[in-house]
């Protein structure tokens, strides 16, 4: 039996939700809803029993990330100044999210904002969701201009260690 078109209700078929999960997904043992798959980073970082068990229970699949995928989000995290805030796993995880147009399901900051910057849709996991998008420059203490690198490009003063973020 075919269902007829109504001007009341729509018939489509459910679309399929690819979910990447970071392991806070794991560690947590909240569920997302969609297909789940994670990176082998990412197993490597479960320590616990419970948590191995939750990647299990989750029936999630294990895939690595394209090396053109990873290079896309090093280019992405580099331009948001996030690159030496994320670990390998969190580059495998944003590649395969980049990969499959997925969800991410994490809780980490830095690789909400590098996520969104990429076009990719969040769901948070225990904390609260990222807020805006930010971008990390260095501010030169001596001119105020704003530069990338060790020293600033006009006066030659030393970077800082912190950086600060520009909306």
């Amino acid at each position: 039996m075919v269902r007829e078109k109504s001007k009341y209700y729509n018939f489509q078929e459910p679309v399929h939700v690819y979910v990447v999960a970071d392991a806070s997904v794991f560690i947590w043992g909240k569920k997302p809803a969609g297909e789940v798959i994670t990176v082998p980073a990412v197993v490597a970082e479960l320590k616990d029993l419970r948590s191995k068990s939750m990647l299990h229970i989750f029936e999630a699949r294990v895939e690595s990330p394209t090396r053109q995928a990873l290079k896309a989000v090093k280019n992405a995290a580099a331009k948001t100044g996030d690159l030496k805030a994320l670990s390998f796993a969190d580059l495998e995880v944003l590649a395969k999210a980049l990969e499959y147009e997925a969800v991410l399901a994490t809780d980490d900051y830095a690789l909400q904002n590098v996520a969104l910057h990429l076009g990719l849709k969040i769901e948070p996991i225990g904390q609260p969701r990222i807020k805006r998008e930010l971008k990390h420059v260095q501010r030169c203490q001596g001119c105020g201009k704003s530069f990338e690198g060790e020293a600033c490009h006009d006066c030659g003063t030393p970077a800082r260690k912190r950086k600060r973020c520009v909306k």
